[in-house]
């Protein structure tokens, strides 16, 4: 459009003209959306948003060139404002991920220090009924341990029964290790 044509008055009120403003520069408008955004339905839908509110404003522009001055600038506006979100957004995901892989390593590495320290409460039992726990903490049922070691259902029983006394002592300070594998 010439210049001259952008300082004739126009009535926005008629829903006509809305139209003509809107088919001339709606596909303008997204282009310069994407340019800042990279992504064409975000910039259509920061487009989209411009013209809803532009037509809510209606009564407050007389010329073309206000419309479009208000439609470039807002358009621009609100695709800063989703660089910016999406920034925010892409720091929280990376914060809450550096959390989780910290946490992770932090529950790995007590989990790691609390296996060791019960294995050698474990180590200190008597063989046989260090060996009957071995197997449990490897996740053996009592018949399934007593075939192992080839004895009896009741004694594996008793055994861990003392076992379990005994490693109580042993790990008094470490209470929750009981807890967490007995």
């Amino acid at each position: 459009m010439s210049s001259a044509t952008e300082n004739i008055e126009i009535r926005l009120t008629d829903e006509a003209q809305f139209r003509f403003i809107f088919d001339n520069y709606y596909v303008s408008l997204c282009m310069f959306a994407n340019q800042y955004v990279e992504d064409e339905e975000m910039a259509a839908d920061i487009v989209q948003e411009c013209f809803v509110k532009q037509w809510q404003h209606r009564e407050d522009f007389v010329y073309l060139h206000q419309v479009k001055a208000y439609l470039y600038t807002s358009v621009r506006n609100k695709a800063l404002n989703a660089l910016e979100h999406r920034k925010v957004v892409s720091e929280y995901e990376r914060k809450v991920l550096d959390k989780a892989q910290e946490s992770f390593f932090h529950d790995k590495v007590i989990a790691e220090e609390s296996y060791r320290i019960l294995v050698d409460a474990i180590d200190k039992l008597p063989q046989q009924m260090r060996n009957i726990m071995q197997l449990a903490l490897e996740g053996k049922t009592n018949p399934e341990i007593a075939d192992a070691l080839n004895v009896s259902g009741e004694t594996v029983h008793s055994q861990k029964k003392t076992a379990y006394r005994k490693l109580r002592e042993f790990l008094k300070d470490y209470y929750y290790l009981v807890f967490i594998y007995l």
